[in-house]
């Protein structure tokens, strides 16, 4: 099957790409980005999905698109800029999916279009707490709306937690090189649970609901089995990068008026600093998100979070704390 892959050269687009071509699929990739190379020989279009000519020339002869393209830093990111890419980009792929006559999509939404702490399945109503989740939940109304239009058209939206995985330079990446270079200090006990995605096993997931694609649009969680608690994964990284933890925490209500007022002067004095307070609270937010709705089909993770964690590990500490 040929399939369309927006944001092919991003982290995870670039593990899902390279499993699309071992399962002997066809990809065109369209992707913004000028940076990287692919690490596959694949045809990649460089272009916009706001840009209908781009994504039109994409799309030749696809027959299933997986859309990865978005706007989802945390810092320096507008809510149009949010909206822009995330919903508006969505709307225009959609439009040129209908004229190319493509009837399967595949949409990486985000557990962020749940909003806040707790715990959600996909049977709670979203309530996006920021801008990157309500964009990501008027992107879903995008695709549910063009799912509804035509009775062949079939959809899926796969909210992932936090995702990880060696080249990958984000949340998980940030504890993983404080841990490891011995940096880490405990903002609050450390009790809360925190679901988390390996990447291979995202993509495994991806893959195995692209074959049970049926008429409509179905919502799917991911996270990785079992869940564990903030300190449990913060242990387990410093076991395999082979590091000891402090046992004194310090108590996060002084320790999020401290990091705010580091926040308030980086901002005068034009510095961004790599703690912030909505760092800091998703950090110690119980933020669970499990994935059984996938698992009643069937699905297994192929790798452990021990496993995923000790990749990761292993590929900070000899490709990037070496270099």
């Amino acid at each position: 099957m040929k399939i369309l892959v927006t944001g092919s050269q991003g982290f995870i687009g670039s593990y899902l790409v390279g499993s699309l071509l071992d399962a002997g699929h066809s990809i065109c990739g369209l992707d913004k980005s000028t940076k990287h190379s692919p690490q596959r020989d694949y045809k990649v279009i460089n272009g916009s999905i706001l840009n209908r000519a781009d994504t039109l020339r994409a799309m030749d002869d696809v027959e299933c698109i997986i859309h990865l393209a978005a706007e989802h830093k945390d810092q320096g990111i507008s809510k149009e800029q949010y909206f822009q890419v995330n919903q508006i980009g969505t709307h225009v792929l959609l439009e040129c999916a209908t004229e190319a006559g493509v009837v399967k999509i595949i949409f990486f939404s985000t557990v962020a279009v749940y909003g806040g702490s707790g715990a959600a399945d996909e049977g709670k109503l979203p309530q996006p707490t920021n801008n990157y989740g309500a964009s990501k939940l008027a992107a879903e109304a995008e695709i549910a709306t063009w799912t509804a239009e035509g009775p062949d058209r079939k959809a899926v939206v796969i909210r992932p937690s936090v995702v990880f995985g060696p080249s990958n330079y984000a949340n998980i990446y940030r504890l993983i090189k404080k841990i490891s270079d011995g940096e880490f200090w405990w903002p609050g006990h450390g009790r809360n649970v925190k679901s988390v995605a390996y990447v291979e096993n995202l993509v495994s997931a991806t893959l195995f609901l692209m074959d049970r694609m049926s008429s409509g649009i179905a919502y799917y969680n991911y996270s990785d089995e079992p869940q564990h608690t903030m300190k449990e994964l913060v242990n387990l990284i410093a076991e395999k990068a082979e590091q000891q933890i402090s046992r004194f925490y310090f108590p996060f209500t002084i320790v999020l008026a401290g990091v705010g007022l580091l926040e308030l002067i980086g901002r005068v004095i034009k510095l961004q600093s790599q703690i912030t307070v909505d760092r800091l609270r998703k950090f110690c937010q119980h933020t669970e998100y499990p994935a059984e709705k996938i698992r009643s089909l069937g699905f297994r993770q192929p790798f452990s979070l021990e496993e995923g964690i000790a990749k990761t590990v292993g590929w900070y500490l000899k490709s990037v704390k070496q270099v």
